[in-house]
Parts: structure tokens; sequence; C-alpha cells
């Protein structure tokens, strides 16, 4: 009843057809994997530029400490200066003169 020819024809069809669907799944995948490596792409930059961020307050706060340690070297300074003055002359009482604050 079926020709030769038209027995192959039908075995050709599913063979496309699966074929298509093969591309279809593989077009797919392909997507996928192209929006999960935007994705990927977008959130490393994000870390990256949080990164640069907190590096650069890391080093304000150094920067910030060392100001603060380098002034509270200046104040213990001035104030041995201040005592040393009182001791070598004992006359002068600072405290009196410049109030609670300048002792």
């Amino acid at each position: 009843m079926f020709l030769e020819s038209e027995e192959e024809n039908f075995k050709k069809k599913p063979k496309m057809l699966e074929e298509r669907l093969m591309e279809s799944k593989i077009d797919t995948i392909m997507k996928r994997l192209e929006t999960m490596t935007q994705q990927i792409d977008l959130i490393s930059r994000y870390l990256s530029t949080v990164s640069k961020r907190v590096g650069k307050a890391l080093d304000a706060s150094v920067a910030y400490q060392r100001d603060l340690d380098d002034l509270e070297r200046r104040i213990k300074l001035i104030k041995s200066k201040m005592e040393e003055i009182e001791y070598v002359v004992p006359e002068v009482k600072l405290k009196d003169k410049f109030g609670r604050k300048a002792a």
C-alpha cells in the first residue's frame, strides 16, 4: 500500500521534528544562560562598586584615626609643657589666670 519513498518521507519527518525540538530547547537554554550571565555580570559590578566604597571608607577611617591620634598626642604634649611651666615657676597659676579649661 505504501510506496518506498512514502515510507522514507514518513521516517524523515520525526527526525526533522525531533531536530527542531532539540534546536528549540538549545535556543531556550542559550537564552537562559545569556540572561544568567548578564545577571552575574551585574551582580559582579555591584559588588565591585560596594567593595571600592568600603575600601575608601576604611582608608578614610584610618586617616581620621591617625589625625585623632596626632591631635591627642599634641594635646598631651601641651598639657605636659603647661605642667612644666607650673612646676618651674610656682607663682604662675594658670588655673586661676585662664580658668579650668587651660589647666
